[in-house]
């Protein structure tokens, strides 16, 4: 329940589609006077070989070479005129790799966050030039080269302000130049020494675009479909596929290891839903009244003061009660204007050390609305949070509707470094009908499920406790927070003055 600094979500479906693994492109290759095969949309791109590029804005060398227009991603900029498409197209001489991007952009930001670039307009490739194309992580030969727009007017014998992981690996050199309605770059990157370039190599490729209208990055497109929320720059298995093709070549080549689907990533790293597993512990909150004292008590009234929270919670039957089969956490506003709610918890009562962990509910909408089912250790061994883990199973804030977050938070994985471990997706109807969210927690990952379907892992890594703190008891929480940092973030709705999450039921199966 700690506030995101990250909020670029997906409108991907839950459990994804295994992408081509031994499908074969459109046969009509160069129909169109192209001298390499068109791309499969997100998944497969081909780099023709070889070819002559000079990194001179020219881009006459580009004649015959498929450009790939990219229009979707987690956030799609709200100025029409700009950051609504990027395009791109790469080849090969042999021994270096060009890429060509060019952005739709009115109006280009740069220079206004120091450092932070990716929260401008830039533009960035990736690509995967070892032998293990499903790496989970990066190592030598993997590489994120963002191209900010500080460049622009540099030349390929300029230094370039280049940031992503390894990109200092890359020895990247690039002509930028603006366009008529935006900015581009020809780039290249050498190819690393006894790198085979035949008609078939594969390696892992994906592409980005950034953009910010007026200030902040709002714009977020990507190429790579396994990719549904902005994790290449931790997770190299998201990336696609770019296989050479050898110009004048009939047949088309296949791509090799892409990536498996969610559920076939689930089941290898030893996921197995409920199956097999029994009721250990529940509330189907089949009376009336108050919470059972037996499974719930209350936080304390100012616990959400750490988020800047704007309600106090209560152990008032006004704030929680069950009726009609359903728990009802109630955020309601006096005729004072003040919020109070109701944060109910397990501590003291159950906890657990992995599980299937199951919460059927239905949430409120609103902006300013800040509800959560989410879990915290029982006891601070590691340290005082983050160093102690913190698992958040479902959380939704209301100005931006029908898009659910999961998390984990440690040591070296949380939001203040912005590298928390998380996910975000569109769910339909959140506030409307009932869903169902769950983690299955075991020694070696946490598994994410939304309504049954796969949602998001993560998978213990070395490190100790500092990525892992998860092998101790944790107990859950249930709450619905109205503002704070994340919450309160766009505002609150002054015509608001009732947000109710309604549980069905929670259950825990071992």
């Amino acid at each position: 329940m700690k506030p995101k600094l990250s909020f670029f979500g997906s409108r991907a479906v839950l459990a994804l589609t295994a992408l081509f693994l031994l499908v074969a492109p459109f046969a009509a290759a160069q129909d169109k006077g192209t001298i390499a095969p068109d791309q499969i949309p997100g998944a497969v791109v081909y780099v023709p070989f070889p070819v002559q590029i000079a990194l001179d804005g020219n881009l006459a060398d580009w004649k015959g070479i498929p450009v790939q227009r990219v229009t979707t991603g987690p956030a799609i900029g709200p100025d029409k005129k700009q950051n609504q498409w990027f395009e791109f197209s790469l080849a090969s001489d042999g021994k270096e790799l060009f890429v060509y991007m060019r952005s739709q952009d009115s109006n280009i930001i740069a220079g206004k966050h120091g450092a932070d670039f990716w929260n401008e307009d830039s533009m960035e490739f990736y690509v995967n030039l070892t032998k293990n194309l499903v790496a989970k992580s990066y190592a030598s030969g993997i590489m994120q080269v963002t191209i900010n727009a500080t460049n622009i007017g540099k030349t390929a014998k300029d230094a370039l302000s280049l940031s992503g992981m390894n990109s200092n690996q890359s020895k990247a050199r690039a002509h930028v130049f603006k366009t008529s309605d935006g900015w581009a770059f020809e780039a290249a990157i050498p190819l690393p020494k006894g790198f085979a370039v035949e008609h078939g190599t594969n390696i892992g490729f994906q592409t980005h675009a950034n953009g910010a209208s007026v200030a902040d990055r709002d714009s977020k497109l990507i190429w790579g479909a396994l990719d549904t929320d902005d994790r290449s720059y931790q997770d190299p298995s998201l990336f696609g596929r770019a296989v050479f093709f050898k110009t004048g070549s009939t047949d088309i080549p296949q791509a090799k290891n892409m990536g498996l689907s969610l559920g076939d990533m689930f089941k290898k790293d030893g996921a197995r839903g409920k199956d097999g597993k029994k009721v250990v512990w529940a509330d189907e909150f089949d009376y009336t009244g108050a919470p059972d004292s037996k499974k719930w008590d209350y936080d304390a009234a100012d616990s959400g003061k750490w988020n800047e929270e704007l309600q106090i919670y209560t152990q008032s039957r006004e704030n929680s009660f069950v009726k009609d089969g359903v728990l009802t956490i109630s955020a309601r506003k006096d005729a004072k204007g003040k919020w109070s709610s109701a944060r109910l918890y397990t501590r003291g009562k159950a906890d657990w050390t992995y599980g299937y962990i199951e919460v059927k509910a239905k949430i409120p909408q609103g902006k300013g609305t800040w509800p959560a089912i989410w879990m915290m250790p029982s006891q601070d061994t590691y340290g005082s949070w983050p160093a102690s883990g913190e698992i958040d199973i479902m959380e939704h804030v209301g100005f931006d509707q029908d898009k659910i977050h999961a998390s984990v938070h440690t040591a070296d994985y949380n939001h203040r470094k912005s590298t928390q471990k998380t996910r975000s997706a569109k769910i339909p109807n959140v506030s409307g009908e009932f869903h169902t969210y769950a983690i299955e927690w075991t020694d070696k990952a946490i598994f994410w499920y939304v309504d049954g379907e796969p949602f998001y892992y993560f998978v213990k890594e070395q490190g100790g406790f500092k990525v892992w703190p998860f092998d101790k008891p944790f107990y859950l929480i249930l709450n619905v927070a109205m503002g704070g940092i994340w919450g309160g973030m766009q505002g609150m709705d002054p015509k608001l003055d009732r947000a109710d999450m309604t549980v069905d039921y929670v259950r825990v199966y071992r």
